[in-house]
């Protein structure tokens, strides 16, 4: 729990060394850094979010090199823009763009020199052949060849990312997920001003084909997903969105169904859950009714706070996929000592989705048909069978709903006029039921001749 953390007096510090492969350009081969705070449990929390920041910030030099190269560049080439609009440019001075390729033809020519591919004066090597074995051998060479490519708009797909992402609202898991997809381009695609509508043809069927890690292709979804980032960052960079709109292609991967957990599939979990060893066997029977009951995703159980003044659970937007995410809820009688007893000592988003998925594979519940996410669809079913309305349904489970009176209006209904609705659910009834038909079912065949 506190790998990462030093404690100096009484203040938590972040300590982690910077991976070898990144240290040189990152200028540095330790990260010690204050927390500014002396709560252990505060200090974990800003440890995550400075260690994925981190995190990100090495995965950039990886993909593009030294993004604060580009940056300067750019910076750079804007100043000269605004002083050109206001008539204050000097016309004799050199520009940015001229600077940078007189930087890279001289350094050039001196790599050349020590090389032996051309001569003190000049001749050998053809220039061009030079120019281009400089950018592709050394550092320097590839970092001015990326600043020139990026004054002309050519600027890594990845750093574009970074830029843009830095200015929209989104989720971090969402954020995360669409670097990924920025990062498959740019290893795939030309750079960002070259790519035309066949290349975007071709990469939508290579996503469906043969992306993903295990290379069988990604699904539907995904592509599309891959897709409508793409095309909101070609138009925030200034590009052609519509050259990723209306590509048609077929996904090798069929799409995975989710199935609910049926009530005998929940009486095994609860059993298996309860029978843990130490601290797991309290935790994992409180996620699974938390989960049955809410239908929240991992990551919303994982940071799900609660509010003792109204007694409802409260799903702050940060653990949410969607706006429509952040709810209150009444909290269920039924799970009322379970959601206290979580929030006071939970489990990360990456355990909750480690330790459920171990446990129902180890009870043969294998592939991706039912997983956590399940209970979302099996709360769903419930609530349809007891005729909730679609929009307060939608509410409960954090969805959006899209229809116009519901959609736009009924987003203001009260929290606790869903307290009834919630109560009703009665799973606790509903398994106990269950439980004793089995039972008896199980002494008919034993009693039978």
């Amino acid at each position: 729990m506190n790998h990462y953390l030093k404690q100096r007096g009484k203040v938590w510090y972040l300590r982690m060394r910077v991976p070898l492969d990144v240290r040189e350009k990152a200028g540095r081969e330790w990260i010690e850094e204050s927390l500014r705070t002396r709560d252990v449990q505060e200090a974990r929390r800003r440890r995550d979010t400075r260690k994925a920041d981190l995190e990100r910030e090495w995965e950039l030099i990886r993909r593009v090199g030294d993004p604060s190269a580009l940056e300067s560049a750019l910076a750079e080439a804007e100043l000269e823009r605004r002083a050109a609009s206001r008539g204050e440019l000097d016309p004799a001075a050199p520009s940015v763009g001229e600077r940078l390729s007189e930087e890279l033809h001289t350094k050039a020519q001196a790599w050349g020199r020590r090389e032996g591919h051309v001569d003190p004066f000049g001749a050998g090597m053809d220039p061009e052949e030079l120019l281009e074995r400089f950018t592709e051998e050394t550092r320097d060479g590839a970092r001015l060849r990326d600043q020139l490519e990026a004054l002309r708009g050519n600027i890594p797909i990845s750093l574009a990312g970074e830029r843009w992402l830095a200015k929209v609202d989104l989720t971090e898991g969402t954020k995360r997920e669409y670097r990924r997809f920025f990062k498959t381009a740019q290893e795939r695609l030309p750079p960002s001003a070259q790519v035309t509508r066949t290349d975007a043809r071709m990469f939508t069927q290579w996503l469906a084909e043969e992306g993903g890690a295990d290379g069988s292709g990604f699904s539907r979804k995904t592509v599309n997903n891959h897709l409508s980032a793409l095309s909101r960052l070609w138009g925030h960079i200034g590009l052609d969105k519509a050259i990723w709109k209306g590509i048609d292609f077929e996904p090798a991967k069929a799409p995975v169904k989710r199935n609910i957990w049926t009530l005998q599939d929940t009486i095994l979990l609860l059993d298996a859950a309860e029978a843990l060893p130490g601290k797991a066997g309290d935790r994992m029977p409180r996620l699974i009714r938390i989960a049955l009951h809410t239908g929240a995703r991992a990551k919303e159980i994982a940071g799900m706070e609660y509010d003792p003044e109204n007694d409802w659970l409260v799903i702050r937007r940060e653990t949410t996929k969607t706006d429509a995410g952040e709810r209150a809820l009444p909290c269920p009688d039924a799970i009322r000592d379970d959601v206290k007893a979580w929030v006071a000592d939970p489990w990360s988003t990456q355990s909750v989705t480690n330790r459920f998925s171990e446990l129902k594979r180890g009870l043969g519940f294998e592939g991706r048909s039912k997983v956590l996410h399940s209970f979302r669809h099996t709360l769903a079913s419930r609530l349809h069978e007891l005729g909730v309305q679609e929009a307060t349904a939608a509410r409960i489970t954090g969805h959006k709903h899209t229809g116009m009176t519901y959609g736009v209006y009924g987003n203001k209904t009260a929290v606790e006029s869903l307290r009834g609705i919630i109560n009703s659910l009665d799973w606790d009834g509903r398994l106990n039921a269950e439980r004793e038909t089995t039972a008896r079912r199980t002494q008919n065949i034993q009693g039978a001749p």
